[in-house]
């Protein structure tokens, strides 16, 4: 759901030498700047998960059966999602791209000790976590997909070639059967299974739930388990009919 410029200053930005390439940039520092005033540029922004209230109690009860001993998050963009993710007694990991969106989470979010906020690509945050920190079981959520790079396979496969039991969560994405929940697109295709790399041994599931029940922005989400518990976890969420195995 990336922001764009308001038409009026878009067109005017848009005439300048390069300004083709600064609408964006400027989309988002104005959405920023809502955001600090308490505007919603879309239903759910200053809350977490984008107010999807189903996304919330299933991500809860995956924290409740993994029990997961550290939170990764890749697109920190406000901080909503993170601020859910603190105080749940582990330590959280997020790093943003855009240095306009890290300074925006950084003061919504403070100074909290258990969260650490990162600037710069996913890819290297997250080779820099799995050489660096000793985390054995994390929660990994993985919302970086609005640029023009697409940086998704990559973080798939660093994450279960880092980490032998992992749970992953993938915001905006197509969830088969329903397209009441959105997604994103990339040249015009969906973000879907059949677009991505899912490494061997990985177990997939999709929300059980109807994208009529969701509230907030109803974004679309893959959920991929690998390793014992990890797995364990996913098949007791479909057991509660929170998630639909794939």
């Amino acid at each position: 759901m990336a922001p764009t410029a308001p038409r009026g200053l878009g067109s005017v930005v848009s005439c300048l030498p390069g300004g083709d390439r600064l609408v964006p940039f400027v989309g988002e520092l104005r959405l920023a700047v809502g955001v600090l005033r308490g505007r919603e540029a879309w239903p759910g922004i200053q809350q977490p998960f984008n107010g999807q209230i189903l996304r919330l109690r299933t991500v809860r009860a995956v924290i409740d059966a993994f029990e997961p001993d550290a939170f990764v998050e890749t697109g920190t963009f406000v901080g909503s999602t993170t601020r859910f993710f603190s105080g749940n007694g582990v330590p959280v990991y997020t790093t943003e791209v855009k240095r306009h969106f890290w300074l925006l989470a950084r003061i919504r979010l403070g100074w909290s000790r258990d969260i650490t906020v990162m600037r710069g690509d996913s890819r290297i945050a997250l080779k820099r976590l799995a050489q660096h920190e000793s985390f054995a079981r994390p929660l990994i959520y993985l919302d970086a997909h609005w640029w023009d790079d697409f940086p998704l396979n990559e973080e798939l496969d660093l994450v279960f070639r880092s980490w032998a039991d992992a749970v992953v969560v993938v915001d905006d994405f197509r969830v088969d059967g329903d397209d009441g929940y959105a997604f994103d697109t990339y040249d015009g295709v969906a973000l879907a299974i059949s677009d991505i790399t899912v490494p061997d041994g990985v177990m997939l599931a999709a929300p059980a739930q109807p994208s009529s029940e969701e509230t907030g922005a109803r974004r679309g989400a893959l959920y991929l388990a690998k390793g014992p518990r990890a797995e364990q976890a996913v098949k007791a969420l479909a057991d509660r009919d929170l998630l639909r195995l794939l």
